[in-house]
């Protein structure tokens, strides 16, 4: 017998809405990805340097705690094995800059208002750090963390780089 249409258009459906249900971190780049040719662009990370890219915005708490531990490290690295570069998730341009100000960012940031960046990686929260060497991501951490600046140093440590 012969499948007729009516057979059919369920299946559809069900593809379509499995696909519109699936979320966005199923399409998210990952831990061993390489970056795509636009983000390396993008974030423009020196060769050589690990590229530590920080997500955060003005309403996440913990971002605003956590950014006076990055610049601090960052201070530390005398030698300069890393770039970090700050991706402000902020949907308002005029929010995001006042909360670079207020906490007086002195690295690299991109407005990322239109969403781009971040819909790449997905992060499940916030703040979310992402370790790229050769544009390719080697290590994330998602979530809050005291002393992050810590944290990533011995992050990069495991990863063969030292501080």
């Amino acid at each position: 017998m012969k499948p007729s249409i009516f057979n059919v258009i369920p299946s559809a459906i069900l593809l379509v809405l499995l696909f519109l249900l699936t979320p966005s971190t199923a399409f998210a780049v990952e831990v061993g990805d390489t970056l795509s040719e636009d983000l390396q662009k993008q974030l423009n990370i020196p060769k050589g340097q690990v590229g530590v890219v920080d997500f955060f915005a003005s309403w996440c708490l913990s971002c605003a705690k956590e950014i006076p531990d990055i610049k601090k490290m960052i201070k530390q690295d005398s030698q300069q094995k890393m770039y970090v570069i700050g991706i402000d998730v902020d949907e308002e341009l005029d929010e995001g800059i006042a909360f670079q100000k207020e906490l007086a960012i002195d690295f690299p940031v991109i407005n990322d208002v239109e969403q781009t960046i971040i819909s790449e990686f997905s992060p499940i929260a916030m703040p979310a750090l992402y370790y790229i060497i050769d544009n390719k991501i080697v290590g994330k951490h998602i979530g809050a963390v005291p002393n992050i600046d810590e944290k990533i140093i011995n992050d990069l440590q495991k990863l063969g780089v030292e501080i």
